[in-house]
């Protein structure tokens, strides 16, 4: 397990950079490959999915990763003072609030009768990588839950975690690509076949009552997971080699299909890690 900021520093092509090159590689090149890029600032539902994440998988890290700030009176000079050098830390401030709201999320995964076993045994964000030719970056991921069978937990937050509503946010925001990359890469480094390594979500809404969904992946969903990153991988590997990162193409632009192709609406609170 390593922290947020050295697994995203590590070299390597992760599932999320192929995510980014079915926007743009030019977006991929800047927020992943850029030697000088800098860490984004999250947003208050980014930073509060990382609070989920952590206390539901990593709670012994928690000091670590973050503050509490509500002690910190900010309208005094002392207080700004103290509030930027927790910022300046690297550490994510959060509110009690927060993080009371972040408990009853966790609560309410251990309680649920089938989520909750499945982070019994294993090992989270366990850091995977696979080495290629020396010209070529290696592959690297950090799935959210790995059990020794092998089999892979990935956790969401949702403002809606009903089967429609997480399979519009599946399809925006590219799970099923990172879900087959995970797969992938565990089958290279533990030596299973990839349809032996079971794969499931699990997702816990953000609002009360805070009700959590327990999703397994289709080898349908998987495989036009693994189609995605296969085709975003190779384009990654020809603009390294090249080292040219275009942006948007120049395009016919032609109406949007019907419901269920591209107008899916968008998913507040939910984070990718």
């Amino acid at each position: 397990m390593s922290s947020n900021r050295s697994y995203f520093r590590m070299p390597g092509v992760s599932s999320h950079a192929l995510i980014e090159m079915r926007r743009s590689p030019l977006h991929c090149w800047a927020k992943y490959v850029d030697p000088d890029r800098t860490d984004e600032e999250p947003t208050a539902a980014m930073r509060f999915g990382t609070l989920v994440h952590a206390l539901a998988l990593t709670p012994a890290t928690f000091a670590e990763e973050f503050a509490l700030a509500d002690s910190i009176n900010r309208r005094t000079h002392q207080g700004k003072a103290d509030y930027a050098a927790l910022v300046a830390s690297g550490k994510l401030v959060v509110s009690r609030e927060e993080y009371a709201t972040a408990l009853e999320i966790v609560k309410a995964i251990r309680r649920h009768p089938v989520a909750g076993p499945l982070f019994k045994t294993g090992e989270p964000e366990k850091v995977l990588t696979v080495e290629r030719e020396p010209h070529l970056l290696p592959l690297k991921g950090r799935p959210d839950w790995l059990a020794p069978q092998p089999a892979l937990v990935e956790f969401k937050t949702a403002t809606d975690a009903s089967k429609e509503g997480f399979l519009r946010a599946v399809y925006r925001h590219g799970y099923h690509l990172s879900a087959a990359y995970y797969r992938m890469l565990v089958s290279r480094t533990r030596g299973t076949p990839e349809a032996a390594i079971p794969h499931a979500f699990v997702v816990a809404e953000t609002k009360r009552p805070h009700a959590v969904a327990v999703y397994p992946s289709s080898e349908r969903l998987l495989a036009e997971g693994r189609g995605l990153w296969e085709t975003a991988l190779a384009r990654f590997d020809e603009c390294w080699i090249d080292r040219e990162w275009p942006g948007y193409p120049v395009d016919l632009l032609e109406p949007a299909r019907a419901a269920g192709g591209l107008r899916f609406a968008l998913e507040e609170g939910e984070l990718d890690l």
